[in-house]
């Protein structure tokens, strides 16, 4: 699962290839970054994409391993109030790795705000904080009380309509913060251990995990999708608890997280929810941005093979699309 951990930083001034926002709209981005004082200090850096109006020279982002949307920096939001989505991404992932759904989202009026988890991103990843599943429940609500009160965002921000997705270990942090309950959290680090190997015993023995059996269910979010999400730390009980509108992607043939001991449990436990099953030949890794010339020479080969490559364009066209229609139903425009 650590499928970024080897990054390195690639600095380019690699243009991103893909289409505009319809309309008279583009893409707006700004980069937050916040510290959580009640835990230390605890960075919470914040990529956060909207609509605008205006006009200026797209931004070259500095991680050019992905190919990203055509995005202006730090220009005004558009007029009126927006829905806002919260992204969480996966175990050494980073905020920008799921740019593609920005355009998707973004295009439909949504402002799209995707955190970076300390101490479990490629740039900050600390083997001891990554085993606090915790943190990263407390880093989205954290960042949306934030951006709520942010003065670029706080106006333009409906605080009644707040989606949220998560992507492999993104989507068990929002099973979390749709209220089920963690169990066996010391037995579970141990099992990880072995796909881990900076983990160790002594390193699992030194952690208090009273605090992740905690709930951390953010009424604040009414709707939210989930992507391959990880799943193991969760009890039959505690998902059948959850009342929250979800929708769940996923393939028969996830290589990361076998379908029958994550997806499955939550399908088959969770109320209610909207699935949508991809062909079983698509790899996890497919939820990720499509790979630039830069990056085929820095991600690993199981990332950016050619068949996901070939999958990526129609996988991300059909998710984005039900995804979009998944929040219209639940959030509106």
């Amino acid at each position: 699962m650590r499928y970024l951990a080897i990054f390195f930083l690639v600095v380019s001034s690699l243009q991103a290839m893909s289409k505009p926002v319809s309309g008279l709209e583009q893409i707006g981005v700004r980069t937050l970054q916040f510290e959580d004082i009640q835990r230390g200090g605890r960075p919470v850096v914040v990529e956060v994409w909207y609509p605008t109006q205006q006009t200026g020279p797209f931004d070259s982002p500095e991680d050019s391993v992905w190919i990203h949307p055509k995005e202006i920096r730090d220009v005004s939001p558009s007029e009126g109030r927006h829905a806002l989505i919260v992204m969480s991404h996966g175990h050494g992932g980073d905020r920008r790795d799921r740019s593609w759904l920005v355009e998707h989202l973004v295009g439909q009026g949504y402002v799209v705000a995707s955190v970076e988890h300390y101490g479990n991103s490629w740039r900050s990843y600390n083997p001891l904080l990554s085993l606090r599943f915790w943190d990263r429940t407390k880093d989205v609500s954290f960042a949306i009380s934030k951006l709520l009160k942010e003065p670029f965002f706080k106006k333009k921000i409906d605080r009644r309509r707040v989606g949220f997705i998560g992507y492999s270990l993104g989507g068990m942090t929002g099973l979390a913060l749709a209220g089920a309950r963690a169990q066996n959290l010391q037995a579970i680090a141990k099992k990880i251990q072995g796909s881990i190997p900076e983990i160790d015993d002594a390193m699992v023995e030194s952690l208090d995990f009273k605090e992740g059996y905690a709930s951390f269910y953010d009424r604040r979010i009414k709707a939210m999708v989930l992507l391959s999400p990880a799943a193991y730390i969760f009890p039959p009980q505690s998902l059948k608890s959850i009342t929250m509108p979800i929708a769940l992607v996923t393939s028969e043939g996830d290589e990361v997280l076998p379908f029958k001991e994550h997806a499955y449990p939550v399908i088959q436990y969770l109320n209610h929810a909207r699935l949508k099953i991809l062909k079983d030949t698509v790899s996890h890794y497919v939820f990720l941005n499509r790979v630039s010339e830069q990056g085929k020479g820095v991600i690993r080969d199981e990332i950016q093979s050619e068949i996901i490559q070939r999958d990526r364009l129609s996988v991300h066209q059909e998710v984005g699309q039900f995804v979009v229609d998944f929040f219209k139903e639940h959030l509106g425009l």
